[in-house]
């Protein structure tokens, strides 16, 4: 739970100097995949060092490796309508094809932090480590929609602490949700 706490951190503050350099398009979601990565590392120190000396303890590099390169593709996906928008790119949501590649790209966003992990809590000796992936995919699933929460009450006239704090206690939140989940989920996958 700290580690996503404190990682949701670095994309926020990503937000943060994409703002106050004026970026957008491109160079922007470039600047925030980068930071996706450092959230990504954090959540994986954190998820390595709770399953250390147990009996899904997995190492601490691989972990942290698959994990923060995962986060960074899923920025990359999450970040991709807001940048297309930000490039004037229209997006027809009347189109039944734009919501099956928004459900495609969704899947692919919540499953690749868990498909990234998979291998690593496999090569560890966790029987049956493939289900990580849909527990994982739940957790995420069940954690996200708190990272949206302040959006609908930020705009650009709130102050910059204030923009900070909602979308830090949304990453606490978050966070809490996902552990919460892969937690328990994890330790019914190990019993059996």
């Amino acid at each position: 739970m700290l580690g996503e706490s404190v990682g949701f951190l670095v994309p926020v503050t990503g937000f943060a100097l994409a703002d106050a350099a004026e970026l957008s398009g491109w160079s922007a979601w470039l600047l925030l995949v980068a930071f996706g990565a450092g959230e990504g590392a954090l959540l994986g120190l954190g998820q390595s060092l709770a399953l250390r000396g147990g009996s899904a303890a997995v190492p601490v590099g691989g972990w942290v490796a698959a994990t923060a390169g995962a986060a960074s593709a899923a920025w990359a996906i999450g970040m991709l309508p807001s940048t297309l928008a930000d490039l004037g790119v229209a997006i027809d949501w009347a189109l039944p094809v734009t919501w099956v590649l928004v459900g495609i790209g969704g899947l692919v966003l919540l499953a690749s932090i868990p498909l990234a992990q998979w291998p690593v809590l496999a090569a560890a000796g966790v029987p049956r480590a493939w289900r990580w992936v849909p527990l994982g995919m739940a957790a995420w699933l069940a954690g996200l929609p708190f990272t949206f929460a302040p959006s609908p009450i930020v705009d650009a006239g709130t102050p910059a602490p204030v923009v900070f704090a909602l979308f830090a206690a949304s990453g606490v939140l978050m966070a809490v949700t996902m552990a919460l989940v892969t937690g328990f989920g994890l330790r019914r996958m190990l019993r059996g």
